[in-house]
Protein backbone atom coordinates (compact mmCIF):
# COMPACT_ATOMS: atom_id res chain seq x y z
CA UNK A 1 0.00 0.00 0.00
CA UNK A 2 1.48 3.79 -1.21
CA UNK A 3 0.99 5.93 1.79
CA UNK A 4 2.12 8.88 -0.18
CA UNK A 5 -0.55 8.11 -2.98
CA UNK A 6 -3.66 9.95 -2.88
CA UNK A 7 -6.82 8.65 -0.90
CA UNK A 8 -9.49 7.27 -3.38
CA UNK A 9 -12.18 9.96 -2.88
CA UNK A 10 -9.29 12.62 -4.02
CA UNK A 11 -8.73 10.69 -7.26
CA UNK A 12 -12.70 11.63 -7.52
CA UNK A 13 -12.15 15.08 -6.87
CA UNK A 14 -12.58 17.18 -10.40
CA UNK A 15 -10.73 20.42 -9.04
CA UNK A 16 -7.74 17.98 -7.90
CA UNK A 17 -7.69 15.95 -11.27
CA UNK A 18 -9.94 17.94 -13.89
CA UNK A 19 -11.01 15.87 -16.81
CA UNK A 20 -8.14 15.65 -19.84
CA UNK A 21 -9.10 18.24 -22.33
CA UNK A 22 -9.21 17.47 -26.23
CA UNK A 23 -6.01 17.13 -28.08
CA UNK A 24 -5.44 21.30 -30.25
CA UNK A 25 -5.26 20.51 -33.68
CA UNK A 26 -1.87 21.92 -34.48
CA UNK A 27 -2.32 24.45 -37.04
CA UNK A 28 0.19 23.95 -40.32
CA UNK A 29 1.57 27.50 -41.71
CA UNK A 30 2.03 27.77 -45.08
CA UNK A 31 4.41 29.46 -47.16
CA UNK A 32 1.80 32.25 -48.79
CA UNK A 33 0.88 32.98 -45.43
CA UNK A 34 4.10 34.20 -44.58
CA UNK A 35 3.78 36.10 -47.90
CA UNK A 36 0.91 38.05 -46.39
CA UNK A 37 2.04 38.77 -43.35
CA UNK A 38 5.21 39.74 -44.92
CA UNK A 39 3.35 42.26 -47.00
CA UNK A 40 1.03 43.57 -44.27
CA UNK A 41 3.77 44.62 -42.02
CA UNK A 42 5.86 46.48 -44.74
CA UNK A 43 1.97 48.27 -45.55
CA UNK A 44 2.19 49.40 -42.07
CA UNK A 45 5.42 50.55 -41.86
CA UNK A 46 4.61 52.82 -45.31
CA UNK A 47 1.57 54.11 -44.19
CA UNK A 48 3.34 55.39 -40.46
CA UNK A 49 6.19 57.22 -42.81
CA UNK A 50 3.55 58.88 -44.83
CA UNK A 51 1.83 59.98 -41.72
CA UNK A 52 5.21 61.63 -40.08
CA UNK A 53 5.69 63.09 -44.08
CA UNK A 54 2.81 64.94 -43.87
CA UNK A 55 2.84 65.89 -40.01
CA UNK A 56 6.18 67.34 -40.38
CA UNK A 57 5.23 68.81 -44.10
CA UNK A 58 2.68 70.55 -42.37
CA UNK A 59 4.57 71.99 -39.93
CA UNK A 60 7.42 73.09 -41.99
CA UNK A 61 4.55 74.79 -43.69
CA UNK A 62 3.32 76.75 -40.78
CA UNK A 63 7.26 77.50 -39.75
CA UNK A 64 7.25 78.67 -43.46
CA UNK A 65 4.42 80.99 -42.97
CA UNK A 66 5.36 82.43 -39.77
CA UNK A 67 8.68 83.04 -41.11
CA UNK A 68 7.32 85.24 -43.79
CA UNK A 69 4.90 86.40 -41.94
CA UNK A 70 7.94 87.35 -39.44
CA UNK A 71 9.97 88.75 -42.01
CA UNK A 72 7.17 90.85 -43.94
CA UNK A 73 6.54 92.48 -40.33
CA UNK A 74 10.08 93.44 -39.79
CA UNK A 75 10.28 94.89 -43.32
CA UNK A 76 7.57 97.15 -42.06
CA UNK A 77 9.20 97.78 -39.12
CA UNK A 78 12.03 98.76 -41.12
CA UNK A 79 10.10 101.07 -43.43
CA UNK A 80 8.83 102.79 -40.35
CA UNK A 81 11.92 103.41 -38.64
CA UNK A 82 13.55 104.49 -41.95
CA UNK A 83 11.18 107.18 -42.55
CA UNK A 84 11.12 108.25 -38.57
CA UNK A 85 14.68 108.63 -39.06
CA UNK A 86 14.46 110.50 -41.67
CA UNK A 87 11.63 112.62 -40.25
CA UNK A 88 14.27 113.00 -36.99
CA UNK A 89 16.97 113.65 -39.31
CA UNK A 90 15.43 116.67 -41.37
CA UNK A 91 14.13 118.06 -38.45
CA UNK A 92 17.63 117.95 -36.30
CA UNK A 93 19.54 119.14 -38.78
CA UNK A 94 17.08 122.69 -38.33
CA UNK A 95 19.80 124.00 -36.32
CA UNK A 96 20.54 127.21 -35.09
CA UNK A 97 23.84 128.92 -35.22
CA UNK A 98 26.23 131.50 -37.05
CA UNK A 99 30.07 131.66 -36.59
CA UNK A 100 30.18 135.55 -35.76
CA UNK A 101 33.87 135.93 -35.26
CA UNK A 102 36.77 135.27 -37.71
CA UNK A 103 40.90 135.82 -37.40
CA UNK A 104 40.76 138.07 -34.21
CA UNK A 105 43.32 140.95 -35.31
CA UNK A 106 45.93 143.59 -33.38
CA UNK A 107 44.41 146.39 -32.30
CA UNK A 108 43.57 148.96 -35.15
CA UNK A 109 44.99 151.62 -32.77
CA UNK A 110 46.53 151.44 -29.09
CA UNK A 111 45.10 154.38 -26.11
CA UNK A 112 48.36 153.55 -24.11
CA UNK A 113 49.98 157.32 -23.44
CA UNK A 114 52.83 157.91 -21.49
CA UNK A 115 50.93 156.94 -18.10
CA UNK A 116 54.31 157.42 -16.32
CA UNK A 117 52.98 161.32 -17.03
CA UNK A 118 49.94 161.37 -15.70
CA UNK A 119 49.15 163.61 -12.68
CA UNK A 120 48.14 160.91 -10.27
CA UNK A 121 51.24 159.46 -10.16
CA UNK A 122 53.38 163.05 -9.79
CA UNK A 123 51.00 164.00 -7.30
CA UNK A 124 51.93 160.45 -5.38
CA UNK A 125 55.57 160.77 -5.80
CA UNK A 126 55.60 164.30 -4.41
CA UNK A 127 53.32 163.05 -1.06
CA UNK A 128 55.01 161.87 1.95
CA UNK A 129 53.29 158.26 1.69
CA UNK A 130 56.38 157.59 -1.20
CA UNK A 131 58.61 157.53 1.57
CA UNK A 132 57.02 154.03 2.28
CA UNK A 133 56.22 152.98 -1.15
CA UNK A 134 59.77 154.31 -3.06
CA UNK A 135 58.07 154.76 -6.29
CA UNK A 136 59.92 156.03 -8.81
CA UNK A 137 59.35 156.72 -13.05
CA UNK A 138 60.29 153.36 -13.78
CA UNK A 139 57.66 151.39 -12.30
CA UNK A 140 54.72 153.70 -12.25
CA UNK A 141 52.82 151.47 -14.66
CA UNK A 142 53.08 148.23 -12.58
CA UNK A 143 52.45 150.32 -9.24
CA UNK A 144 49.25 152.00 -11.38
CA UNK A 145 48.35 148.28 -12.72
CA UNK A 146 48.51 147.14 -8.53
CA UNK A 147 46.36 149.53 -7.69
CA UNK A 148 43.94 148.70 -10.82
CA UNK A 149 43.64 145.28 -9.85
CA UNK A 150 43.13 145.51 -6.03
CA UNK A 151 40.04 147.85 -6.98
CA UNK A 152 41.99 150.91 -4.96
CA UNK A 153 42.27 153.03 -8.19
CA UNK A 154 38.66 152.88 -8.43
CA UNK A 155 38.15 154.00 -4.75
CA UNK A 156 41.14 156.87 -5.23
CA UNK A 157 39.14 158.32 -8.00
CA UNK A 158 35.57 158.28 -6.66
CA UNK A 159 36.95 159.74 -3.60
CA UNK A 160 39.35 162.59 -5.79
CA UNK A 161 35.44 162.59 -7.92
CA UNK A 162 38.18 163.46 -11.30
CA UNK A 163 39.57 161.43 -13.53
CA UNK A 164 41.95 162.61 -16.32
CA UNK A 165 42.24 161.57 -19.46
CA UNK A 166 45.80 159.37 -19.54
CA UNK A 167 44.04 157.48 -16.62
CA UNK A 168 40.56 157.26 -19.09
CA UNK A 169 42.69 156.06 -22.40
CA UNK A 170 44.84 153.78 -20.21
CA UNK A 171 42.40 152.04 -18.47
CA UNK A 172 40.18 151.52 -21.28
CA UNK A 173 42.72 149.97 -23.40
CA UNK A 174 43.28 147.47 -21.09
CA UNK A 175 39.42 147.07 -20.88
CA UNK A 176 39.62 146.37 -24.37
CA UNK A 177 42.80 144.39 -25.03
CA UNK A 178 44.50 143.50 -22.44
CA UNK A 179 45.46 139.66 -22.42
CA UNK A 180 45.06 139.94 -18.57
CA UNK A 181 41.47 138.61 -17.23
CA UNK A 182 41.88 140.37 -14.08
CA UNK A 183 43.39 142.99 -15.51
CA UNK A 184 40.34 143.73 -17.64
CA UNK A 185 37.68 143.15 -15.54
CA UNK A 186 38.99 145.39 -12.91
CA UNK A 187 39.46 148.19 -16.11
CA UNK A 188 35.87 147.53 -16.94
CA UNK A 189 34.61 147.71 -13.09
CA UNK A 190 36.63 151.03 -13.07
CA UNK A 191 34.96 152.04 -16.25
CA UNK A 192 31.03 151.13 -15.04
CA UNK A 193 31.72 152.81 -11.26
CA UNK A 194 32.87 155.60 -12.92
CA UNK A 195 30.54 156.42 -15.43
CA UNK A 196 27.23 155.01 -13.42
CA UNK A 197 28.01 157.59 -10.78
CA UNK A 198 26.82 159.97 -13.43
CA UNK A 199 23.44 158.58 -12.72
CA UNK A 200 23.79 159.13 -8.50
CA UNK A 201 21.34 161.76 -7.09
CA UNK A 202 23.09 162.45 -3.64
CA UNK A 203 26.10 161.90 -4.88
CA UNK A 204 29.05 164.08 -7.25
CA UNK A 205 29.56 162.58 -10.26
CA UNK A 206 33.29 161.93 -11.42
CA UNK A 207 34.38 164.67 -13.28
CA UNK A 208 35.48 162.26 -17.04
CA UNK A 209 37.75 164.57 -19.18
CA UNK A 210 37.78 162.37 -21.61
CA UNK A 211 34.96 159.25 -22.99
CA UNK A 212 35.10 156.60 -25.24
CA UNK A 213 33.05 156.62 -28.65
CA UNK A 214 31.39 154.30 -31.04
CA UNK A 215 34.09 154.39 -33.27
CA UNK A 216 36.45 152.97 -30.72
CA UNK A 217 34.19 150.06 -29.85
CA UNK A 218 33.80 149.56 -33.23
CA UNK A 219 37.43 148.82 -34.17
CA UNK A 220 37.77 146.95 -30.73
CA UNK A 221 35.13 144.55 -32.07
CA UNK A 222 36.57 144.36 -35.71
CA UNK A 223 40.19 143.43 -34.22
CA UNK A 224 37.96 140.70 -32.01
CA UNK A 225 37.32 139.17 -35.47
CA UNK A 226 33.59 140.34 -35.13
CA UNK A 227 31.98 140.16 -39.22
CA UNK A 228 30.51 143.54 -39.03
CA UNK A 229 28.03 144.26 -42.16
CA UNK A 230 29.26 141.17 -44.09
CA UNK A 231 27.95 138.27 -45.97
CA UNK A 232 30.13 135.93 -44.26
CA UNK A 233 27.54 136.07 -41.07
CA UNK A 234 25.58 132.89 -42.70
CA UNK A 235 28.16 130.92 -42.69
CA UNK A 236 28.35 127.41 -40.63
CA UNK A 237 31.14 127.91 -37.38
CA UNK A 238 34.95 127.46 -39.32
CA UNK A 239 37.69 124.72 -38.17
CA UNK A 240 39.28 125.49 -34.66
CA UNK A 241 41.70 128.04 -34.55
CA UNK A 242 43.57 129.82 -31.48
CA UNK A 243 43.02 132.72 -33.24
CA UNK A 244 39.10 132.62 -34.20
CA UNK A 245 36.49 132.15 -31.79
CA UNK A 246 34.76 134.97 -29.49
CA UNK A 247 37.55 136.81 -27.31
CA UNK A 248 37.68 136.94 -23.43
CA UNK A 249 37.25 140.89 -23.63
CA UNK A 250 33.65 140.99 -25.27
CA UNK A 251 32.60 140.56 -22.00
CA UNK A 252 33.90 143.90 -20.91
CA UNK A 253 33.25 144.84 -24.11
CA UNK A 254 29.73 144.40 -23.41
CA UNK A 255 29.39 145.78 -19.89
CA UNK A 256 31.07 148.66 -21.07
CA UNK A 257 28.20 149.43 -23.62
CA UNK A 258 25.74 148.48 -21.18
CA UNK A 259 27.08 151.38 -18.50
CA UNK A 260 27.48 153.47 -21.71
CA UNK A 261 23.68 153.30 -22.68
CA UNK A 262 22.64 153.47 -19.26
CA UNK A 263 24.23 157.48 -18.48
CA UNK A 264 22.73 159.15 -22.37
CA UNK A 265 20.42 160.77 -20.73
CA UNK A 266 23.53 162.96 -19.37
CA UNK A 267 26.38 162.62 -21.29
CA UNK A 268 24.99 161.26 -24.69
CA UNK A 269 27.69 158.68 -26.04
CA UNK A 270 25.64 157.76 -29.05
CA UNK A 271 24.10 158.44 -31.24
CA UNK A 272 20.66 156.94 -32.42
CA UNK A 273 21.56 155.96 -35.89
CA UNK A 274 24.85 154.43 -33.44
CA UNK A 275 22.71 152.74 -31.11
CA UNK A 276 20.45 151.03 -33.62
CA UNK A 277 23.90 149.42 -34.95
CA UNK A 278 24.56 148.74 -31.61
CA UNK A 279 20.88 146.35 -30.96
CA UNK A 280 21.98 144.89 -34.19
CA UNK A 281 25.47 143.67 -33.19
CA UNK A 282 23.99 142.34 -29.77
CA UNK A 283 21.20 140.48 -31.63
CA UNK A 284 23.63 139.11 -33.85
CA UNK A 285 25.97 138.07 -31.17
CA UNK A 286 22.79 135.96 -29.35
CA UNK A 287 23.27 133.47 -32.76
CA UNK A 288 26.87 132.59 -32.14
CA UNK A 289 26.89 129.24 -30.10
CA UNK A 290 30.13 130.47 -28.41
CA UNK A 291 28.54 133.16 -26.57
CA UNK A 292 25.52 130.97 -24.94
CA UNK A 293 26.95 131.53 -21.47
CA UNK A 294 27.29 135.12 -22.23
CA UNK A 295 23.43 134.97 -22.93
CA UNK A 296 21.73 136.79 -19.86
CA UNK A 297 24.85 139.47 -20.31
CA UNK A 298 23.80 140.44 -24.08
CA UNK A 299 19.84 140.36 -22.88
CA UNK A 300 20.58 142.67 -20.16
CA UNK A 301 22.41 144.84 -22.53
CA UNK A 302 20.23 145.02 -25.46
CA UNK A 303 17.75 146.58 -22.91
CA UNK A 304 19.98 148.98 -21.92
CA UNK A 305 20.36 149.76 -25.77
CA UNK A 306 16.66 150.03 -26.13
CA UNK A 307 15.71 151.75 -23.08
CA UNK A 308 18.59 154.76 -24.01
CA UNK A 309 16.76 155.66 -27.05
CA UNK A 310 14.35 158.99 -26.64
CA UNK A 311 10.54 158.65 -27.00
CA UNK A 312 10.57 160.99 -30.31
CA UNK A 313 13.85 158.41 -31.33
CA UNK A 314 12.11 154.87 -30.78
CA UNK A 315 9.37 154.13 -33.16
CA UNK A 316 11.44 154.76 -36.11
CA UNK A 317 14.59 153.19 -34.77
CA UNK A 318 12.91 150.25 -33.75
CA UNK A 319 11.69 149.95 -37.56
CA UNK A 320 14.90 150.34 -38.70
CA UNK A 321 16.46 147.46 -36.72
CA UNK A 322 13.86 144.99 -37.92
CA UNK A 323 14.15 146.01 -41.45
CA UNK A 324 17.72 145.40 -41.30
CA UNK A 325 17.36 142.51 -39.39
CA UNK A 326 15.05 140.55 -41.70
CA UNK A 327 16.82 141.66 -44.59
CA UNK A 328 20.03 139.98 -43.53
CA UNK A 329 19.22 136.65 -41.19
CA UNK A 330 18.86 133.20 -42.39
CA UNK A 331 15.55 131.79 -43.58
CA UNK A 332 16.02 128.93 -41.66
CA UNK A 333 15.72 128.39 -37.04
CA UNK A 334 17.94 131.74 -36.67
CA UNK A 335 15.47 133.66 -37.66
CA UNK A 336 13.27 131.83 -34.84
CA UNK A 337 16.46 132.55 -32.71
CA UNK A 338 16.61 135.83 -33.07
CA UNK A 339 13.31 136.78 -32.22
CA UNK A 340 12.91 134.71 -29.05
CA UNK A 341 16.11 136.06 -27.70
CA UNK A 342 14.66 139.37 -27.22
CA UNK A 343 13.53 139.19 -24.01
CA UNK A 344 10.05 140.53 -23.85
CA UNK A 345 10.72 141.54 -20.36
CA UNK A 346 9.39 145.34 -20.77
CA UNK A 347 7.41 147.66 -23.27
CA UNK A 348 10.69 148.02 -25.64
CA UNK A 349 11.56 144.42 -25.75
CA UNK A 350 8.16 143.54 -26.10
CA UNK A 351 7.77 146.17 -29.52
CA UNK A 352 11.07 145.03 -30.63
CA UNK A 353 10.56 141.53 -30.74
CA UNK A 354 7.17 141.88 -32.22
CA UNK A 355 8.38 144.23 -35.44
CA UNK A 356 11.44 142.03 -35.61
CA UNK A 357 8.84 139.12 -36.21
CA UNK A 358 6.71 141.23 -37.79
CA UNK A 359 9.43 142.16 -40.93
CA UNK A 360 10.70 138.34 -40.84
CA UNK A 361 7.16 137.52 -42.20
CA UNK A 362 6.76 140.26 -44.61
CA UNK A 363 10.13 138.73 -46.09
CA UNK A 364 9.22 135.30 -46.34
CA UNK A 365 5.61 135.99 -47.62
CA UNK A 366 7.04 138.57 -49.76
CA UNK A 367 4.94 141.41 -49.62
CA UNK A 368 4.59 144.71 -47.92
CA UNK A 369 0.86 144.96 -47.66
CA UNK A 370 -1.50 145.69 -44.65
CA UNK A 371 -1.28 143.39 -41.38
CA UNK A 372 -5.25 141.69 -42.81
CA UNK A 373 -3.16 140.93 -46.23
CA UNK A 374 -0.36 139.12 -44.48
CA UNK A 375 -2.75 137.11 -42.08
CA UNK A 376 -4.85 136.25 -45.20
CA UNK A 377 -1.55 134.84 -46.76
CA UNK A 378 -1.00 132.70 -43.66
CA UNK A 379 -4.61 131.45 -44.24
CA UNK A 380 -4.51 130.52 -47.52
CA UNK A 381 -1.34 128.11 -46.45
CA UNK A 382 -2.92 124.36 -47.96
CA UNK A 383 -1.19 121.77 -45.44
CA UNK A 384 -2.44 119.36 -47.09
CA UNK A 385 -0.47 119.55 -50.18
CA UNK A 386 2.35 117.07 -49.83
CA UNK A 387 4.24 120.17 -51.33
CA UNK A 388 3.80 121.90 -48.75
CA UNK A 389 7.24 123.09 -47.00
CA UNK A 390 6.01 122.27 -43.26
CA UNK A 391 9.10 123.68 -42.22
CA UNK A 392 8.69 127.13 -43.65
CA UNK A 393 4.68 126.89 -42.22
CA UNK A 394 6.23 126.46 -38.82
CA UNK A 395 8.79 129.29 -38.77
CA UNK A 396 5.45 131.25 -39.85
CA UNK A 397 3.43 129.97 -37.25
CA UNK A 398 6.16 131.07 -34.42
CA UNK A 399 6.84 134.78 -35.91
CA UNK A 400 3.34 134.95 -36.42
CA UNK A 401 2.87 134.03 -32.86
CA UNK A 402 5.39 136.84 -31.63
CA UNK A 403 4.27 139.50 -33.74
CA UNK A 404 0.75 139.44 -33.13
CA UNK A 405 1.53 138.19 -29.02
CA UNK A 406 4.03 140.20 -27.98
CA UNK A 407 1.92 143.95 -28.92
CA UNK A 408 -1.48 144.92 -28.74
CA UNK A 409 -2.54 144.72 -32.68
CA UNK A 410 -4.88 141.46 -31.43
CA UNK A 411 -6.73 144.08 -29.12
CA UNK A 412 -6.29 147.45 -31.09
CA UNK A 413 -8.10 144.79 -34.49
CA UNK A 414 -10.45 142.12 -33.47
CA UNK A 415 -10.46 141.05 -36.95
CA UNK A 416 -6.82 139.98 -36.57
CA UNK A 417 -7.60 137.85 -33.61
CA UNK A 418 -10.29 135.79 -35.61
CA UNK A 419 -7.94 135.37 -38.92
CA UNK A 420 -5.35 133.96 -36.17
CA UNK A 421 -7.88 131.62 -35.05
CA UNK A 422 -8.49 130.19 -38.19
CA UNK A 423 -4.65 129.75 -39.29
CA UNK A 424 -4.62 128.06 -35.95
CA UNK A 425 -7.59 126.14 -37.14
CA UNK A 426 -5.84 125.53 -40.38
CA UNK A 427 -2.70 124.22 -39.16
CA UNK A 428 -4.21 121.26 -36.60
CA UNK A 429 -7.33 120.08 -38.74
CA UNK A 430 -5.41 120.22 -41.93
CA UNK A 431 -2.58 117.78 -40.52
CA UNK A 432 -3.40 114.30 -39.05
CA UNK A 433 -1.85 113.22 -36.32
CA UNK A 434 -0.43 110.27 -38.05
CA UNK A 435 1.13 112.49 -40.41
CA UNK A 436 5.04 111.61 -41.40
CA UNK A 437 6.25 114.58 -43.01
CA UNK A 438 9.03 116.66 -41.23
CA UNK A 439 8.09 119.28 -39.03
CA UNK A 440 4.14 118.11 -39.38
CA UNK A 441 3.51 116.84 -35.43
CA UNK A 442 5.43 120.14 -34.54
CA UNK A 443 2.97 122.50 -36.29
CA UNK A 444 -0.15 120.40 -34.91
CA UNK A 445 1.02 120.44 -31.81
CA UNK A 446 2.24 123.90 -31.81
CA UNK A 447 -1.07 125.13 -33.21
CA UNK A 448 -3.23 123.16 -30.76
CA UNK A 449 -1.04 124.48 -27.60
CA UNK A 450 -1.76 128.22 -28.70
CA UNK A 451 -5.47 127.38 -29.58
CA UNK A 452 -6.33 126.66 -26.02
CA UNK A 453 -4.31 129.29 -24.92
CA UNK A 454 -6.57 131.68 -27.34
CA UNK A 455 -9.29 129.70 -25.62
CA UNK A 456 -8.85 130.74 -22.10
CA UNK A 457 -7.94 133.98 -22.62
Amino acid sequence: MNMDGPLDFENEDLLVNPPPSADKRKKVIELDDLVSEHYKEQSKLIDKGNRKRKASSKLYDSDDDDERGQEALLSIVDDCRNQMNEICSEEDTQEWGLSMFGDQKAPMRSLIADVDNCYLLKEFMSSQLNSVVDLNPDNGTAFLEGLLANGWLTKLILTCARVETIICQWTLDILLYSPREDLSSSACDFWCSILLSQNEVNGAPVEIQWLPNYQILKEALESYGFRINSSQVAELPEADSKSQGPPQNIRAWLKLVSACCQIRCKKPIFTASQLEQLAEVLVWLLLDRGLQGLSLLLQESLISVTESFREEEWVSSCKNIANSLASRVPQDMNCLRIVESVAGVDARSKHLRSSIANQMLVVLLEHKESDENLMSSLMAINLKEKSCNLFRTYMMLVLAENWLLSSKLVEEKPVLRDMWDVFLRNCFCQINSTDLRPFASKVRTKASYLRQGCRSN
